[in-house]
Formats: structure tokens, sequence, C-alpha cells
């Protein structure tokens, strides 16, 4: 029996067409700008982009004169009809979150054998704080095994139009482009970490490289909290929030002044960007972890099943995090994830995370002033056991990845 067709004239048609009506409309919002190379001739490609925002993908696509089938999380997959119509007229390749996917390899693989060109951002996440995440050297079995050129495509400025944390999109300057191709007559004899070397290299953005940055637009520090989730001169998680372009805290004398540049300034006038502030964030709730093994906060959040093709909702509840766990409650269900009987726990867009067990994934979506980033760090100092009270472990370990 024959395996079906994955690259078929509909895909480059309707994508074609929608471009036609998106380009503008994000054109003016992002103020963004790219070259189309239309001169790519040898193809199929594999297109590696790092992270920004979550339309990188629509953004990317402008670029480009043939269609791209990128790696996409699952969970676009179970939006019903919105899902049908997304697969029949892109097909994307589904993959699921932070996990390792065979069939989705092995989609990538028949789709360049039909001629067809591969989009993956190999972050996986979107950053934080404006600098390209971790990646997972697993990208490179995926160059090895497609043995086509590949593209290193680059966005500048998007970060701060639009970032992860935040609520009101700001409005800036941005661009797309491409850094480097590289063939696989260029790559086929090199070790995996020089390749691995290159990627990285390759993918490298750190937001306030870019010669631009002026963003403007309303209560530009609202959503901070969602990255700086807690106060780090009293330890306390939970206890920040933003107002305007202020950052403030319910347990100190903290405060931070969000700039149109990017930059922070304290209440001591000192300047910081926001990936010095990340570090000090994880060091902050690092020592906190340590100190303090009973603890328990309480949120409120929307619970959602999911499965291959549908999301359940099982509605609002209290979600209790703990040092070990994370516990669900409602008039309908109570339920208790230990950490040490997960799969995994991965940050879903700006306001959700996702647990996965054996048979069963779980989506739980915050309001706007709760951050997710605590309960993924809260996740991976767990699964450091005993070496977590290592002094001489690095907090660069932890995070997005």
């Amino acid at each position: 029996m024959s395996r079906k067709k994955e690259v078929k004239k509909r895909h480059i048609f309707i994508i074609t067409l929608a471009k036609i009506f998106v380009t503008i409309p994000l054109k003016i919002k992002y103020r963004y700008t790219y070259k189309k190379y239309k001169d790519l001739k040898d193809g199929p490609y594999l297109i590696l982009g790092n992270h920004t925002i979550s339309i990188d993908p629509i953004l990317m696509g402008l670029s480009f004169p043939f269609h791209i089938y990128y790696f996409a999380t699952e969970q676009i997959f179970n939006l019903g009809l919105l899902s049908k119509l997304l697969v029949f007229a892109a097909n994307p390749i589904k993959k699921t979150k932070s996990v390792s996917d065979l069939s989705a390899i092995k989609k990538a693989k028949q789709i360049i054998n039909e001629k067809g060109s591969v989009g993956l951002f190999p972050e996986g996440n979107i950053t934080y704080d404006g600098v390209t995440n971790k990646m997972s050297p697993s990208v490179v079995k995926l160059i090895r095994m497609l043995k086509r050129p590949v593209i290193f495509y680059n966005f500048e400025g998007l970060y701060f139009s639009n970032g992860r944390w935040t609520v009101y999109n700001k409005k800036g300057k941005s661009r797309g482009f491409i850094k480097k191709i590289i063939n696989y007559e260029e790559y086929k004899n090199l070790s995996d970490d020089e390749l691995f070397d290159i990627v990285k290299e390759n993918l490298y953005v750190n937001a306030y490289d870019f010669p631009y940055n002026n963003f403007k637009g309303k209560e530009i520090a609202k959503g901070l909290e969602r990255l700086v989730f807690i106060d780090y001169k009293s330890n306390e998680p939970f206890s920040t929030y933003t107002k305007g372009d202020m950052l403030y805290s319910k347990s100190s004398n903290l405060t931070l002044k969000f700039l149109n540049n990017g930059i922070v300034t304290d209440n001591e006038n000192k300047s910081f960007n926001l990936i010095e502030i990340h570090e000090k964030v994880l060091t902050s709730y690092l020592n906190y972890y340590r100190n303090n093994k009973n603890f328990s906060f309480d949120r409120t959040v929307n619970l959602s099943k999911t499965d291959a093709n549908k999301k359940h909702d099982l509605g609002k509840g209290s979600f209790t995090l703990k040092n070990d766990r994370v516990i669900f409650n409602n008039k309908h269900i109570e339920k208790e994830f230990l950490f040490s009987e997960i799969s995994n726990l991965a940050i879903q867009g700006k306001k959700q995370i996702i647990i996965y067990e054996d048979n069963d994934t779980w989506l739980f979506r915050f309001d706007l002033e709760t951050s997710p980033y605590i309960y993924l760090l809260t996740y991976q100092f767990y699964n450091e056991g005993e070496n977590i009270y290592d002094e001489n472990i690095s907090i660069h370990k932890f995070g997005l990845q």
C-alpha cells in the first residue's frame, strides 16, 4: 500500500493567495521588512529560524517563492474545523512539544523526497528575554537525514513588538532575512559538534543588537511579571505586578521602569537589559526553591484535556503549585500531577502550560498576570534532585530549551 502524497499543488496555491491578504497588514503592524528570495532554485531546503513571536512561520514564508511545511505543536491539530482547514491548506508536520517524535521526522523526509521544503524553529520555544534559546543537538540528526541545503533565517525587532511576556503590541521596526545557506557538500564531513556550532552561531540573535530599537505603545510593561515573576530583592514569588511602563513589588521597594529601547531602570537608577534581569530571576527563584521545601501557591486556571483531534474543556478551577507537584481542583475534577510521574511539562504560547502523562495531555490556561514560567522552572528544579543544592550549578542549564 503506497503512502499518501504529502506535497500537493493546492498548498502553494492557497498559501500564495493568503499572502495577498496578510502581507500588507503584517508589514504595517510590525513595520516588517524582508527580502523576497525568488532565485532559490536548488531546493528543496531545510529552513531553520530563530523563534521570536507566534507568527514567525507566516512572516518567514513571505520571503520564499515556495510553500514551507513547518513542524508545528500538536495543539494546533485539536481545534476542530480550524485544524482541518489548516491541514488542508498547509499540511504542517505534527510535533509533540519538547518530545522527540519519530513520525514527524518520517513525514519531513517524505516531504523532502516529494520536492517540498521543510521549516523548523529548533529552539522549540519563543524566547522570553530576547536571546535565542537553547537548542537540542537533535537538529543535527535531522539535517543529516534530509541531506539538503540548509537555510538559516533570522528575525530582528519582533521581540520588542510582541514578545512572549507582552500583553499589548508595540510599534517599532522589524525585519527578516537569510543569514546563511550551507549545502550538503559543505557539512557532510563535519563532526556533529561542528555542525551544531554552525546551527547555534547562525541562529543566535540578541534583541538588543538590533539598531532600530524604539518601540512605543500603551502600557508597555504590561505582562512583564510573566518574566519577572519573583521579587529578586526579597526572593518572594508571585509578588510583582505591572502598571503602565512600571513593574512593582508587593514585598519590597523593587521597581523597574521599562523604556522604549527595552532597557529597564530600577529605583536605584541602575540600568539592565532583560537578559540580565532574567538571570536575576533565575538566581532568585533557585535560592527560593532551595530554602522552601513546603511552599504552596494557588492560582486560578482553565483546564482542558486534549487528544489527537479535539480539546475538551474541563472548566475553571484552583491550581496549586508545590515543590514536587501541581494540583487542580474544581467541582467536577480533582487531580494531582506528581512531577516524578508525568512525562513532561512545557510552556505553550504566552499563558499556558502543557502536562504530558503517558496517555493524556492536559492544558492549563492562566490569566494575564500569572507566569507559566515559574511552573516550568519548578519542574526542572525538582528533576535535578539533590544536584539542585550544588552551589556550583549553573542557572543557565534551566529555562526554555
